[in-house]
């Protein structure tokens, strides 16, 4: 992402590259679905992610507001960064108010607080049997363990159960 442009960027291991999206306000974070379908990309300065169904050859289409995301009542941001994901679907978040947890359908279903009162930046599962959510919050990293398990981004697609309502 090139957040002062307000540009996605489509790149290949072999140097190719080409802008596949403009005007999200701040686009910060981006992550592949489970399947590895779609694609989120984070709103810094906004209410929303952004979902794209990735097309063959890297193009983005059907662009649409996804998971609206909570903010604190003094700002117009949620400071939304860095998201990874689980098995069963679910988009961590991190935001002003914290970790958001994300169901299928884009809703929050719950927010792990901050760890201290400075900017949360990235997060990703890892440890044993990846359950274990590691965030950066200014200068630490700081870990949890979940009752849930992580999608490691670089492995194949993994098939989420279907959406619930």
């Amino acid at each position: 992402s090139d957040p002062d442009n307000k540009q996605v960027w489509w790149f290949t291991s072999a140097g190719d590259r080409r802008v596949v999206d403009e005007g999200i306000e701040f686009a910060n974070g981006v992550i592949a679905s489970t399947d590895q379908t779609l694609l989120f990309v984070a709103d810094t300065r906004g209410r929303f992610l952004y979902s794209y169904q990735i097309q063959p050859g890297g193009d983005l289409a059907y662009k649409q507001e996804y998971g609206h995301l909570h903010r604190p009542d003094d700002t117009g941001e949620t400071g939304a960064d860095g998201m990874t994901l689980d098995t069963e679907g679910r988009i961590y978040v991190t935001t002003n108010m914290g970790v958001q947890i994300l169901d299928q359908l884009g809703r929050v279903n719950f927010i792990i607080d901050k760890p201290q009162d400075a900017w949360l930046a990235n997060i990703v599962f890892g440890g044993e049997g990846n359950q274990w959510l590691y965030a950066t919050c200014h200068d630490k990293v700081y870990r949890r363990r979940l009752n849930a398990t992580g999608v490691i981004p670089w492995q194949p697609p993994v098939l989420p159960p279907r959406p619930g309502l």
